[in-house]
């Protein structure tokens, strides 16, 4: 095994490994999109991650058996600077995969490291039970789900609560659930130090096209709410047959009492009168609440790891 720069990479080749990863992921989640609708997708995700990316390629004979590269981010998960990889940052043959992203890894974390790059962060497709365990040997531990559902309405007895469709002028009304939403994330053992003024981040928001958030009230008072939109934090959450939920917060005195659930088979059924076919979310492991809603109604699909190296080797 040959390793080289990411800059050497063939793109067609590299994309072809991440579209042969993906179709086992459809054979685990058939309901996903078709992989011929992400290559052009694919490709120009995979020239920009090369030219504002780090990372290198494994050639054996001088033909490409697999790649990784990520972002720098100047903080990730805490003040040092990071790498990360997406999903579509990475990819091998199938022969030997865990040797070759054992191999891989150590020699682009040797590059990132010296770059000061020590908190490292790679999303990994959830059928690969095998490239994730091989990355939890190597330090890495849960931190992000990608997750999808098919478009079909939730049974709920629950009918003691308003579902409404908000408009710009709901947002004084949610704005003060929108900012414990935004607290919840800094509790345990979430400790997120996420804070941004809750009217100012709503009204842009909505300013964005195809943006839609429900708000669950009793006698007019907003205890919860949930919003959807077009992309989520995947690049296969990007097709045009799939809404992403991208916030969701119940007040905690309600919940258990079923909004959530009417929330969810609200939007559903809004999906489905627009012709969606899927449904995805994404939330954080760490977030236990949520992560415990969240799986129940969806299959996770991506799974992002994480991984803090000790700075003072600097």
């Amino acid at each position: 095994m040959e390793i080289e720069k990411l800059d050497d990479i063939d793109i067609k080749a590299a994309s072809e490994l991440v579209l042969a990863s993906y179709e086992e992921e459809r054979k685990a989640f058939p309901h996903l999109p078709n992989a011929q609708d992400y290559q052009d997708l694919l490709m120009n995700k995979l020239k920009h991650l090369v030219s504002e990316g780090k990372g290198i390629i494994a050639l054996e004979d001088d033909e490409l058996i697999g790649f990784m590269g990520g972002y720098m981010i100047d903080e990730l998960y805490g003040e040092c600077k990071g790498v990360y990889s997406p999903v579509y940052g990475h990819g091998t043959v199938r022969k030997d995969k865990r040797g070759i992203y054992q191999e891989m890894y150590r020699c682009a974390a040797d590059r990132w490291v010296e770059e000061h790059l020590t908190s490292h962060a790679v999303s990994l497709f959830s059928y690969d039970e095998d490239i994730i365990d091989t990355f939890f040997w190597m330090g890495f531990g849960l931190r992000c789900v990608d997750a999808v559902r098919k478009v079909n309405s939730i049974s709920s007895e629950t009918k003691t609560f308003d579902i409404k469709k908000a408009k710009k002028d709901d947002i004084t009304r949610i704005a003060n659930i929108h900012r414990k939403h935004n607290l919840h994330y800094r509790s345990s053992p979430i400790f997120m130090p996420n804070e941004e003024d809750p009217k100012q981040d709503l009204t842009e928001w909505f300013k964005k096209e195809d943006h839609h958030l429900w708000i669950a009230c009793q006698d007019s008072e907003p205890l919860g709410y949930m919003r959807i939109q077009p992309k989520g934090e995947s690049f296969i959450s990007e097709h045009a047959s799939i809404m992403n939920i991208t916030g969701a917060y119940i007040e905690p005195n309600y919940r258990r009492s079923g909004i959530g659930v009417r929330l969810l088979d609200t939007i559903q059924k809004w999906l489905q009168k627009n012709n969606y076919l899927l449904c995805g979310v994404d939330f954080e492991s760490i977030n236990t609440s949520a992560c415990n809603f969240w799986k129940e109604y969806f299959t996770p699909y991506i799974y992002s790891l994480v991984r803090r190296i000790d700075e003072r080797i600097l």
